[in-house]
């Protein structure tokens, strides 16, 4: 059966970080193209309110458009904009988190800052994951695919991951190691202090963009000295740390064992162990817990998973009243939804700063402060 074959004119950008064209009243979602674009593409999903197409041939470019500087570009299923000029990226990340904050959230005109910048638009990324090609090369997944693309280098790792990965295309990956973890060298120096992180425990993939994160985090929280705060899905103690010096006391709620284990060890280091309560547990059971609802907390800091804080868990947290909560958050969407819950229950979005942790992606990070009114 023959592919079906159509010519667009691309006009905006979707928060999938596709860009969006027309015909037949279909909107059509179109990988690696940009407004202004004049593409040919072939349709490879059909639904009954949109589709997708494969990018075939540019036809016209948009003047914006620029040329990618890694040859797997489109191929393997990494970076997504390394054809759009760095500027024009941040300026799309920050309009993306106003549109998702007035389109799920239902707030009117929310005050989003300028999207900051990483200080290196390439070679920022601190770890990554690779699989074993049928050869013997490393690889990534391509994307939409589980097939693997072999790479002999990748311009978004920091240099010494990079010239690792080469050194490993070069020699091969042995038979038995399916899957190759590259990461920069522990403990983690951010900003003033060092974490040590689990082989396998979540971390940050852009140091620099981490520790601005850390001050977006501090300066939305105006700490005093006295402050007691409550802090969830707290990981490794990446904001512990630093929150735990400069206010009274912290009480901190994880999960996963290993990241409190993390946690314990970089609290130790930092010497604040008598400021802070490392609470092993899920967010859900430890919202309900005495020691944590009879409290009355001057702030909250939470940084979700991508999928957004529970219902349960929102209600439990609305039912704490602190005057000030930090959510950091890494999908505008899951951010908004949870900002209308906030905001139709008595709190005020002041403001969302967002931050570049991920160049040549749409993905964006997000500090959003919110009050009671």
């Amino acid at each position: 059966m023959s592919e079906e074959i159509l010519t667009l004119d691309l006009t905006a950008m979707a928060q999938t970080g596709e860009a969006i064209g027309r015909a037949a009243g279909v909107i059509f979602f179109v990988p690696f193209g940009l407004p202004g674009d004049r593409v040919e593409v072939a349709v490879t999903e059909r639904k009954r309110t949109f589709a997708r197409g494969r990018l075939l041939r540019l036809l016209d470019a948009s003047p914006q458009r620029i040329d990618p500087c890694c040859p797997y570009f489109t191929i393997c299923g990494g970076c997504e904009w390394q054809h759009i000029p760095y500027p024009q990226q941040l300026l799309l990340k920050a309009s993306n988190v106003r549109t998702q904050l007035t389109r799920i959230g239902k707030l009117v005109d929310p005050t989003v800052l300028n999207c900051l910048p990483s200080p290196c638009a390439y070679g920022y990324r601190n770890h990554a994951r690779l699989q074993r090609t049928a050869t013997g090369k490393p690889g990534y997944r391509a994307a939409r695919s589980h097939d693997i693309v072999a790479v002999e280098q990748c311009p978004i790792l920091e240099p010494t991951l990079n010239a690792e990965l080469q050194h490993l295309s070069a020699d091969g990956v042995s038979a038995g190691c399916s899957e190759i973890q590259l990461r920069v060298a522990m403990p983690l120096s951010i900003g003033a202090h060092f974490y040590q992180v689990a082989p396998d425990a979540f971390f940050q993939a852009n140091t620099a963009v981490t520790a601005r994160l850390v001050d977006e985090v501090l300066r939305a929280l105006a700490l005093g000295g006295k402050e007691q705060i409550l802090e969830l899905y707290s990981g490794m103690g990446l904001f512990t740390v630093p929150i735990a010096e400069h206010a009274g006391s912290v009480v901190a709620v994880e999960a996963n064992a290993v990241a409190t284990a993390d946690a314990q060890a970089n609290v130790a280091h930092a010497g604040i162990a008598d400021r802070v309560e490392l609470v092993t547990a899920s967010v859900e059971q430890a919202l309900l817990q005495k020691t944590i609802t009879r409290r009355k907390w001057d702030a909250i800091v939470l940084d979700p998973p991508r999928a957004g804080v529970t219902n349960l868990a929102l209600t439990a947290l609305l039912g704490l009243a602190a005057s000030k909560l930090v959510y950091v958050s890494c999908d505008p969407a899951t951010l908004a939804r949870d900002a209308q819950i906030l905001c139709t229950n008595g709190y005020r979005l002041h403001y969302a700063q967002p931050l570049d942790m991920f160049p040549q992606t749409h993905h964006v990070e997000t500090v959003a402060l919110f009050a009671r009114e």
